[in-house]
């Protein structure tokens, strides 16, 4: 349904979350009060997927313009061998010459809230989009700006569906919901 890049999307997923339960637990736990440099800043790996409703203002049709996104979802993270643990997901960003056929540049922040409620924000000041099989793929870096594991390194890898019918783009109101499929990785 979303291509060999959705596919390997969704394959990688996999393998990141078998990955990092492997993952030895004097690297996986956050022990630095929450600023994600443990005792001996031991190295920090969390690998989460999960699933997102992205609204756009204004919503995205033929012609490039900029358009402000938001996004809600649920992650379900893993840090530790057997541990997993559920978190949200609100974000906040633009997308510059966005349309329905390219979402241009894509900048914003993010807040995770982990289910113990410690919170990460992270800052994505770069990010590329391609177009695939009807489906965006968007891939965001950033930093781990402020809460758990502030100053990690930020890897978002994001694929689109439209939320609706694809004669939206041609509405003057444009595509203004798609759905999404996550995945992201926090290191330090």
């Amino acid at each position: 349904m979303f291509g060999q890049r959705g596919a390997g999307i969704v394959l990688s997923s996999i393998a990141l979350l078998g990955a990092t339960i492997a993952a030895p637990a004097a690297q996986a736990h956050d022990h630095g009060g929450g600023h994600g440099h443990g005792r001996g800043h031991e190295r920090v790996t969390i690998g989460c997927t999960g699933q997102a409703n992205n609204t756009f203002t204004p919503g995205l049709t033929l012609a490039a313009r900029t358009s402000d996104v938001r996004t809600e979802g649920t992650y379900i993270c893993s840090d530790a061998p057997g541990h997993t643990t559920s978190a949200t997901s609100r974000t906040a960003g633009v997308a510059t010459d966005a349309s329905c056929l390219s979402f241009g540049t894509v900048q914003g922040r993010e807040t995770v809230t982990f289910a113990d409620g410690r919170t990460s924000e992270i800052r994505y000041n770069a990010g590329n989009s391609e177009r695939a099989l009807g489906a965006h793929n968007v891939h965001l870096v950033g930093t781990v700006v402020k809460g758990a594991y502030q100053g990690a390194h930020a890897e978002r890898d994001i694929q689109t569906a439209p939320g609706g019918l694809p004669t939206a783009c041609l509405q003057e109101g444009g595509l203004t919901h798609t759905l999404a499929f996550d995945q992201l990785i926090i290191e330090s």
